[in-house]
């Protein structure tokens, strides 16, 4: 369903017209990158790195290699040369790959210059490599340590303070501390309990693997303990029962473009604590009001990034949308999953898009982020899509096709590889939510425990 656009207010001077951002983008782009030979690192190589290797191949470059951690997994693109951590016998987890670019060993080293002898490929790695060169060759939009920093979630309250963004009420323990102050928990507790979440001590942690859901206190150590397993200290938030959402936007030379609130569909069990993050959903209306509200709590984010951090590209704002209003959990300073753009616009080179306005690659200093602002939002309103995944929890549930019929909701969705793809939903809430779809078809295969955010709201 469309949304409704207020009035369209003067655009300044520059790439000011939403359909002359495509032309711009484009132009831009294969002229950086026609010719150019790359060098991939990435964490995992499979069917998550076609769209990169797509937009690549047609601005005009050549994916000569792939460094990554583990050999090509299921739906992986073709690239001619590859170097797995696994074939050289290192085990690494995400966290470690990054690390281990920063002190590659000199079988890669030599490997590559086989391969590149006079060091003339360009290396591009995820949206969280923080390393400017590998092996000698230049890191295309690699991840500045000051803006890594930001998604720390034990430091974040302090930026929310600054911006006047609301946010939980918290605390900011050692886990030594926490273990010894189980109170904690509740001092701080609501009637949902709280929310601990690790620091970035030892790496990015993100789906939710950093974050514990403690409804009851007497779990709150082991809460701790787990997360300490991987971080010095630990933030001990009320719990806010709301929709959980976010919104993307980009920091642009001289301005910001704010684009469209979306649901993070996230599922939980009330009893256990356990946290499902189940995918986004750009169907979701929050209503006039609310979105206003998320959208200047992303737009004061980014002006305060761009102030401290000299922030440029693509960052999101999480948080919950309550009773009371917007409260943030999170800034993310990188190019997060959800923005749905793709569904609209197919042959939109995103990820490129957002590496060169990270490098100041020239031909975009005139983009406009108003113009751009108006070119996303209309593009996602007018193909909204659902990125879910339930697990299949029970068995008896074949792969392929099937629906969910309960009352008056259906759900329609594709059983693979243990897990299931909701595809339509109907007929829609009146904020068209996915969540609660999401809960029903998580009983239906097998995990009746897990419930949709708010929690009073859920079937």
């Amino acid at each position: 369903m469309p949304l409704t656009r207020p009035a369209a207010a003067p655009l300044p001077a520059g790439v000011t017209d939403p359909e002359d951002i495509r032309g711009a983008v484009d132009h831009a782009l294969r002229r950086f990158w026609d010719g150019r030979e790359t060098v991939l690192l990435l964490d995992d190589f499979d069917h998550r790195a076609t769209a990169l290797v797509a937009e690549l191949r047609t601005c005009g470059a050549h994916v000569a290699a792939v460094v990554t951690r583990a050999g090509p997994g299921p739906g992986a693109p073709g690239v001619e040369e590859g170097w797995h951590c696994t074939d050289a016998g290192m085990e690494l987890t995400r966290p470690q790959f990054e690390s281990w670019l920063r002190r590659p060993g000199a079988d890669v080293r030599r490997w590559l210059d086989s391969l590149d002898p006079h060091r003339r490929w360009l290396a591009l790695g995820t949206t969280r490599t923080g390393v400017a060169r590998f092996c000698g060759r230049p890191v295309h939009g690699w991840r500045r340590p000051s803006w890594a920093g930001v998604e720390d979630k034990t430091t974040i309250d302090r930026l929310w303070a600054r911006i006047g963004v609301a946010s939980p009420p918290y605390t900011v323990l050692s886990v030594a501390d926490a273990l010894r102050d189980p109170g904690a928990a509740g001092r701080l507790g609501g009637p949902a309990g709280v929310v601990v979440a690790a620091d970035s001590s030892q790496g990015h942690v993100g789906d939710a693997l950093g974050v514990r859901w403690v409804p009851r206190t007497r779990r709150f150590e082991d809460a701790v303990r787990e997360l300490g397993a991987a971080s010095r200290r630990v933030r001990v938030a009320r719990f806010a029962d709301g929709v959980p959402c976010s919104v993307l936007a980009m920091a642009l030379p001289g301005s910001l473009a704010v684009f469209s609130p979306i649901e993070i569909v996230t599922l939980g069990d009330p009893v256990a604590g356990r946290l499902l993050f189940s995918g986004s959903s750009t169907h979701w209306r929050p209503g006039g009001a609310a979105e206003r509200g998320i959208r200047e709590a992303a737009r004061r984010a980014g002006a305060e990034l761009v102030r401290t951090a000299g922030y440029r590209g693509l960052f999101s704002v999480d948080g919950l949308l309550t009773e009371e209003g917007f409260t943030a959990t999170e800034l993310n300073s990188r190019h997060a999953s959800g923005l749905g753009l793709r569904a609209g616009v197919p042959d939109f080179p995103l990820y490129l898009f957002n590496r060169a306005v990270q490098e100041g690659v020239p031909g975009l200093e005139g983009i406009r982020g108003v113009a751009l602002e108006r070119f996303v939002r209309d593009a996602v309103a007018a193909v909204p899509s659902y990125a879910l995944s339930v697990p299949v929890a029970g068995p008896g549930h074949r792969d392929g096709p099937a629906r969910l019929t309960d009352g008056s909701s259906r759900v329609d969705y594709h059983v693979a590889d243990g897990a299931a793809v909701p595809t339509a939903i109907a007929p829609p809430m009146a904020d068209h939510r996915a969540g609660p779809a999401c809960a029903l078809l998580a009983a239906r295969l097998g995990d009746p425990a897990l419930r949709s955010f708010p929690l009073g709201s859920t079937p």
